[in-house]
């Protein structure tokens, strides 16, 4: 997805938001997708939370480093998301002691993370740990 095309995506969810919102206020100040994403998360705004990590996935793929693996990438996205995370979370701390990848979506989505658990539910991906 190209620069243009993403933020003519959050002029659009921006023009839906309250000025209040602390999403609003993140697009408004030109913050990282990250960021966005995690205000968007925190409010419940799912969509444009999984519509920031499609694109975050995109450009990471395009990128030099990037790598086809899927257990590659996933455990790159989770080891970001991570860094996001508070401390005391249990989530973190399945993350932090190297759970399963079912193990981490279960406590993400306990705890409200839902854009984490999502992209933690193919269990071919699973697999792939696994093996590699």
């Amino acid at each position: 997805m190209d620069t243009k095309t993403l933020t003519d995506i959050l002029q659009s969810f921006r023009e839906d938001l309250p000025d209040h919102s602390q999403t609003a206020t993140a697009i408004d100040q030109g913050a990282s997708l990250a960021d966005i994403a995690n205000q968007a998360q925190a409010e419940g705004l799912h969509e444009i939370a999984t519509v920031l990590f499609e694109a975050q996935q995109e450009a990471f793929q395009e990128s030099p480093e990037a790598t086809t693996d899927p257990g590659v990438i996933t455990q790159a996205f989770i080891r970001d998301f991570r860094t996001r995370l508070p401390n005391g979370s249990e989530t973190a701390a399945a993350i932090d002691r190297d759970a399963s990848w079912e193990e981490i979506s279960e406590r993400a989505e306990a705890e409200g993370i839902h854009q984490l658990a999502a992209a933690l539910l193919n269990p071919e991906q699973e697999s792939l740990r696994g093996s590699a």
